[in-house]
């Protein structure tokens, strides 16, 4: 199994202050909210499970947009997925970082679950993953498909973003960070990747078989993503 912790890297919250990145605070969020925006997210909260079910399809990709992603302990962000989808990408459009304490699960098919918040993510020690496919949080501001892209503001032409994700692009100056302090694991052979401006992980990710990446990308900067 690849298993990778890191030291906590005092170092590299001094750095975060010395350039003046955005702070990440860890300050529970109290609700996922969908973006009115067209894209047609839905969300039912029952219990302490926020279902996640709508959004727009293209091809075998679904498509979320949120104002607000954040969980507090014990809550679960459940993304109601079917077999006929590869793909569940979402993004976080509301300006604050997302602080993630519970659980995110992708039920009802295989899917792959990526999901982009520029203004950064926060894994705490009680955060979890239950997702049948592979995993991957960025800061991007697109998710590239081919020539089409998945913005992380404004419009999109969901009808152009098939296939899988090819690229992310970071248009910030100095993207925000993603912090780690859980032990995140996805299933034997899938890929669980971060990518932001900065990487900080005091806690754990695993895969049995599969691909671990965690990088830490300048502004101004494309990513390529391989399948």
């Amino acid at each position: 199994m690849k298993k990778l912790k890191l030291p906590k890297l005092l170092s590299l919250l001094l750095l975060t202050w010395l350039i003046g990145a955005k702070p990440l605070t860890a300050q529970a969020q109290t609700s996922i909210t969908a973006a009115p925006d067209g894209t047609g997210t839905i969300i039912n909260y029952n219990g302490n499970t926020y279902h996640i079910n709508g959004g727009t399809q293209a091809g075998a990709n679904l498509f979320h947009s949120f104002q607000e992603f954040g969980l507090n302990p014990q809550e679960i962000a459940n993304f109601l997925s079917n077999p006929d989808i590869l793909n569940v990408v979402g993004r976080v459009t509301g300006g604050n970082p997302s602080i993630i304490q519970g659980l995110i699960q992708l039920t009802g098919g295989n899917s792959n679950l990526f999901l982009m918040n520029p203004s950064g993510w926060v894994f705490t020690q009680g955060a979890s993953l239950d997702v049948p496919g592979s995993f991957g949080a960025t800061t991007a501001t697109r998710i590239g498909f081919g020539d089409a892209y998945f913005n992380a503001y404004g419009n999109n032409n969901y009808s152009t973003l098939i296939g899988n994700p090819t690229s992310l692009i970071f248009d910030q100056n100095n993207p925000s960070w993603i912090v780690n302090e859980a032990n995140l694991a996805v299933k034997p052979g899938e890929s669980l990747w971060m990518v932001g401006g900065g990487i900080i992980s005091t806690g754990t990710v695993a895969t049995e078989n599969g691909n671990i990446t965690l990088a830490a990308i300048p502004g101004k900067s494309q990513v390529r993503l391989s399948h």
